[in-house]
């Protein structure tokens, strides 16, 4: 195969990518339909003075993370409509990766050869865990940190006042999409300026700018940003750390989907092309390993698992912190591998062509893959939809959902939120500011009472008060499959079908 034929099919497999979300959209993405939700509301609340829901829900602007994907992706409600804008969105995010990756390789100079490889690998590594989870915006913020990264690049190459006001654009941009991706971008800076300036490559004055807007929206967010809390927001206590086991457990996070066994053969393709690919490079010698466009990447991926083991799993307003910081490590050894200079042996050249085929086919593997479960989920989100469109619209629903995890990923858990773009009726589990979520520009009016969302996988109906829920709540949603004994009020079923439940509370 050709380098030509391969950029060509590049384009080809990146179209079949985008009719895929087109033709599935609204993706049933774990967390994605509860930002939808959030989006259409605030499309209401911005621009039609919250006709609609105007009355439960109020928005108030705070310059912190989440707030620039959410003012973003509400006007494309306002302007495409829910379906569209829906489509778009996970179009943009998907896109986001391959983009920066091509801006990073472009200012790192790396060669058309590798940079065409990493284009491929970085269709599947756009799909990730957190993708199919609906944590779009902390997937754009990865994007981001290596377009910032990109920056740092060009800026070390040819310093100006142009450039770095970019730079700082860039970093304030990335701190309103998501707080992680500052500390990331903190972190290989840091590092990369301590390696630089050793080795007489940089120098320190303006390594040490290269960090001012980091410690500036720093500064504000822990001046100013974390003060936003009221005193009746729900926030939760303490911080959760993992074990040596659970870590060394969910070090495949990135890697592990819907289902581990399928991932497998994925995750074996790729490794097959890595192994194909560096086969034919030179590990050791003079032009080996020890080249800084090998060790700067790998250094990075060593920062970033560093980083991983240091973490606590989670905080008060934050879940998934330590895995986050495996997301960018895949990418950077496979990079600082395929970087390896050329073997001299007669054997060499005869693993590109293999290396190449295996980098395709780790992103049509992916794609299938993508296409089973987009479908599956696409058929059972109809069926609920249907058991949706029963509820009287502007009702209280309580949603109940009943369902384990497959793989990583608790799939319907944010399904009720079509009730809300559908129906538009009250429920209490949107992100917001007063039920403990980061997004605090945005919040309840009236937030009726709400038991823990996972009470009834987790086995937790003692902490359930179902006399509040019977005074509050209308109606019942609930996922199949379910047990009517573990619902101790009185109930009427209005519609039910394979997918759900629909119960009047009497």
């Amino acid at each position: 195969m050709t380098t030509g034929t391969a950029r060509g099919l590049f384009a080809l497999v990146v179209l079949a990518y985008l009719g895929v979300f087109l033709w599935f959209s609204p993706l049933l993405a774990q967390d994605y339909p509860n930002h939808l939700a959030r989006a259409q509301i605030l499309a209401d609340l911005l621009f039609q003075h919250g006709a609609e829901f105007g009355q439960s829900f109020r928005f108030h602007l705070l310059w912190i993370p989440y707030v620039s994907g959410d003012l973003v992706l509400a006007t494309l409600v306002q302007l495409a409509g829910i379906k569209a804008a829906a489509a778009i969105w996970a179009i943009l995010v998907f896109v986001s990766l391959p983009a920066a990756v091509c801006a990073y390789l472009r200012a790192r100079g790396t060669s058309g050869e590798i940079t065409l490889l990493m284009l491929f690998i970085s269709l599947y590594l756009s799909t990730d865990t957190f993708f199919v989870m609906g944590f779009f915006e902390f997937k754009l913020s990865i994007a981001l940190t290596l377009v910032a990264l990109a920056m740092v690049e060009s800026l070390r190459q040819q310093w100006s006042g142009a450039r770095f006001g970019i730079f700082a654009a860039l970093i304030v941009l990335t701190y309103l999409t998501h707080l992680a991706a500052i500390a990331f971008i903190a972190m290989a800076i840091g590092a990369s300026a301590l390696w630089r300036v050793v080795l007489g490559k940089a120098r320190i004055d303006r390594e040490i700018f290269l960090l001012v807007p980091i410690f500036c929206v720093l500064a504000w967010h822990f001046a100013a940003a974390v003060g936003y809390r009221q005193q009746d927001d729900i926030v939760a206590q303490g911080t959760e750390w993992s074990t040596i086991a659970s870590k060394i457990t969910r070090s495949s996070w990135d890697f592990v989907r819907y289902d581990r066994k399928r991932d497998s053969i994925i995750l074996a393709t790729l490794l097959a092309f890595v192994m194909f690919y560096v086969g034919g490079r030179r590990l050791w010698g003079k032009e080996g390993i020890v080249t800084p466009q090998v060790l700067e990447p790998l250094g990075y991926a060593v920062l970033f698992v560093g980083l991983y083991s240091v973490l606590p799993f989670a905080t008060a307003e934050a879940s998934f912190i330590d895995v986050r910081a495996l997301t960018l490590t895949p990418f950077f050894v496979i990079l600082g591998l395929l970087n390896l200079p050329p073997s001299t042996a007669p054997s060499a050249s005869r693993l590109r062509a293999p290396a190449l085929c295996l980098a395709v086919a780790v992103a049509c593997i992916n794609l299938g893959y993508l296409v089973f479960y987009f479908h599956r989920e696409s058929v059972w989100l109809t069926q609920y939809r249907a058991i949706v469109a029963d509820i009287p619209a502007k009702s209280v629903v309580l949603p109940v959902f009943t369902q384990k995890k497959a793989g990583n990923v608790l799939e319907h858990l944010h399904a009720a939120s079509f009730a809300v773009i559908d129906r538009e009726v009250l429920t209490p589990y949107l992100f917001s500011g007063d039920n403990g979520s980061p997004m605090k520009y945005f919040r309840y009016v009236y937030r009726p009472y709400a038991p823990h969302e996972l009470w009834y996988p987790s086995r937790w109906d003692g902490q359930v008060a179902w006399s509040q829920v019977a005074r509050q709540y209308q109606y019942l949603l609930i996922s199949k499959p379910f047990a009517a004994s573990r619902i101790p009020i009185r109930t009427r079923t209005v519609a039910e079908n394979d997918a759900a439940a629909l119960l009047a509370v009497e």
